[in-house]
């Protein structure tokens, strides 16, 4: 498969990752904070699921790489996965608030018809593309007021998600990749893969994602101050998820390594 395929979808995992944090934002302003967070959970199921799938595909381009021995250029394409990354959280994070106004109007069409079936046919009938036409925008400076009391902000939070993004961001390529290193224990380095993203999915889930959902509840009792705390929020959130995947350039090849290592002293 060619490399720009893989890039494309590992762009649209990270794009819909970086756009769920706009259901909260949703979920806040219509009051149905329980069902949006469905809602996002089944986004970031979307987003692992498919990661989960481009693993096989990215195993078998390290596996013809180390048969004919032409590793030289999964480097360079590893690092080009990873800008996809970045690029598509980017996107992300200016399309947020369009994002989390169509999700709005696609929430308040639920009470007409309560079934979540029905609910994806509006969202893809042309009512619904007529709504997500009218919810256009950009990013307003409005966004970023909280940002000025950098005291109320989340530093930790905020770096642990660089962190938990960054590992999820490399974890997989890390460990592919240590099978150059070491080539007769690559299905070992493989599977480490699971390892990375266990503590990088307990980094998030643990420690961000109650954070995110505390402020979220804060947002749906008061509007006013409240949604301004959860915008900022948000944009700091995917801004620092942005930050994990350029940190991720740095990480893959010393993961490689480190996982190579511990592949080889692994007890049989």
């Amino acid at each position: 498969m060619p490399i720009y395929y893989l890039c494309f979808f590992i762009a649209i995992i990270h794009l819909i990752a970086t756009l769920s944090y706009g259901v909260r934002i949703a979920g806040a302003r219509t009051g149905k904070v329980a069902f949006c967070l469905s809602l996002f959970n089944i986004l970031v199921l979307v987003s692992r699921t498919s990661n989960t799938l481009l693993t096989p595909a990215l195993s078998k381009r390290v596996e013809s790489g180390i048969d004919t021995g032409l590793t030289d250029g999964l480097q360079h394409e590893f690092h080009l996965l990873i800008f996809s990354a970045s690029a598509a959280t980017l996107l992300g994070a200016c399309l947020i608030p369009m994002f989390q106004r169509y999700v709005t109007s696609v929430v308040g069409a639920f009470d007409r018809f309560p079934s979540l079936p029905r609910m994806v046919k509006y969202a893809l009938s042309k009512p619904g593309l007529k709504a997500l036409g009218a919810s256009w925008t950009v990013p307003s400076k409005a966004n970023f007021s909280y940002l000025a009391a950098s005291h109320r902000l989340p530093w930790n939070i905020f770096a642990m998600n660089v962190i938990g993004s960054a590992l999820l961001a490399t974890g997989v390529l890390s460990s592919l990749y240590a099978g150059v290193y070491a080539p007769d224990l690559r299905m070992t380095t493989g599977q480490l893969s699971a390892v990375v993203n266990f503590f990088g999915t307990i980094m998030l889930f643990a420690f961000v994602d109650p954070y995110l959902s505390y402020v979220t509840d804060g947002a749906a009792r008061n509007a006013r101050e409240g949604d301004t705390r959860l915008r900022a929020a948000v944009f700091g959130m995917a801004g620092s998820r942005l930050l994990g995947t350029v940190l991720a350039h740095f990480l893959m090849i010393p993961g490689a390594h480190m996982i190579a290592w511990i592949a080889r002293v692994i007890p049989a």
